[in-house]
C-alpha cells in the first residue's frame, strides 16, 4: 500500500514546538528557501521554524494514515474478498482520504472526510467505523463512484 500525503498545514501544537526547538536544532534552509524567506519578508530562523512544524505535522499526519489503512485493509479482509488498498491519499487542502482499491479487475476510488478518519483512529467511534464500512460496502458493490 503505497501512502501519500498531499500538503502540509501546521497548527497549534506544531508551531509551539517549532518554537521552543534551539535555533541550533532546525534544518538548514536550501538556497532556494532562502530565498523565498527574503521574497516574504521572514528571517530565515522563522522560515525554518515554518519548515519545522510542517515536516512534524506530516509525519503526525503520516502515522494517522498508516492507522487508517491498516484498519481498512483488516476490514478489507474480513468483508469483502480479494479487495485491496493500491494507494492511500490524504489531500490536506481538501481534509480528504482518497483511497485508491482494486477488487478483482476492478479499480475503485473511495473518498473518505478527514474528520472521520480522525473521529475512528484518533476518538475510537465504532458509529464511524460502521459508516465508513457501510460506504465501502456501497463502493465495491458498484452503486456509487
Amino acid at each position: 500500500m503505497e501512502i501519500i500525503i498531499e500538503g502540509w498545514r501546521a497548527g497549534r501544537a506544531e508551531r509551539q514546538e517549532a518554537e521552543s526547538v534551539p535555533s541550533s536544532h532546525l534544518p538548514p534552509l536550501s538556497d532556494e528557501q532562502k530565498t523565498v524567506a527574503k521574497k516574504m519578508g521572514i528571517s530565515e530562523e522563522a522560515y525554518a521554524r515554518s519548515a519545522f512544524a510542517g515536516k512534524r505535522n506530516q509525519e503526525r499526519l503520516l502515522g494517522k494514515t498508516r492507522r487508517f489503512g491498516e484498519i481498512l485493509e483488516r476490514t478489507l479482509r474480513t468483508r469483502f474478498e480479494g479487495a485491496r488498498i493500491d494507494r492511500i491519499r490524504l489531500v490536506t487542502i481538501d481534509h480528504e482520504y482518497r483511497i485508491d482499491l482494486s477488487a478483482g479487475e476492478r479499480k475503485v476510488l473511495f473518498r473518505v472526510p478527514e474528520n472521520m478518519v480522525d473521529d475512528l483512529v484518533e476518538g475510537g467511534s465504532a458509529e464511524t467505523g460502521r459508516v465508513i464500512e457501510d460506504n465501502l460496502e456501497t463502493v465495491l458493490s458498484g452503486q456509487a463512484a
